[in-house]
């Protein structure tokens, strides 16, 4: 008889898939010996020598590598504990992948993901493929945008609301996800382990090789869509 899946937040789901990452494992670990190496030099809070900390290089990294920004950037470059967080999507000192309840203790939060609008082009459709849930419209340059915009809400929402009713999409959320999730972390952790899944009661009858592949692409950065996603 199949469990019921865990009844985790869109913050919590997103972080087990991002605390299963061998990328932010490894940063991580290397991240930690950092830091463990500045507290043995300089102390910790409150007797921490803060001025010394930030004349130390291993303290800082180059701003070049955190792209994401929101880091105090100081003469081009960016305290190591922000970076790390900017660059795998999160704010707050960066946790343990070994910590499950960073997110209900208060030590992770997401930062939003932004959306980067796709140009589609006539003679290049292959954006919208033949999936219902992506639709393109188009816009004159030429002319003011805001009217258009407002024009294009208005015809996206009827689209959805069409294609919804017609069972063309589901709209992503977490309640509707999370047996599919369970099912995805179990996979990837009995992997770790170096057990066969196939061998999982839990996932007889699944097409192992699909769900491989939706949860290596949670692990490996759909994380951050699922933080953003209702409940």
């Amino acid at each position: 008889m199949s469990r019921e899946p865990p009844r985790h937040s869109a913050a919590r789901w997103a972080w087990e898939f991002l605390r299963r990452n061998p990328g932010y494992r490894r940063q991580w670990r290397a991240f930690k010996a950092t830091w463990d190496a500045l507290e043995a030099a300089y102390g910790r809070p409150p007797r921490r020598d803060f001025n010394a900390w930030k004349r130390d290089p291993r303290a800082w990294v180059s701003a070049a590598e955190c792209p994401e920004g929101e880091c105090r950037v100081d003469q081009d470059k960016v305290l190591i504990e922000c970076a790390l967080g900017a660059r795998w999507g999160f704010y707050k000192f960066p946790p343990d992948p070994d910590d499950a309840e960073a997110v209900e203790a208060g030590r992770l939060r997401w930062r939003p993901l932004e959306r980067t609008a796709v140009e589609v082009r006539g003679e290049d459709p292959g954006w919208l493929g033949a999936d219902p849930a992506r639709v393109a419209l188009g816009f004159d340059l030429r002319l003011p945008l805001a009217p258009q915009w407002a024009q294009a809400k208005r015809r996206l929402q009827i689209l959805q609301r069409r294609r919804l009713r017609c069972g063309e999409i589901r709209l992503l959320r977490i309640r509707e996800l999370a047996p599919r999730l369970a099912l995805c972390l179990r996979l990837l952790d009995r992997e770790a382990a170096g057990e066969d899944p196939a061998r999982d009661p839990e996932l007889a009858g699944e097409d192992l090789a699909a769900l491989r592949r939706e949860a290596l692409a949670w692990r490996d950065g759909g994380y951050r869509t699922l933080a953003g996603l209702p409940e």
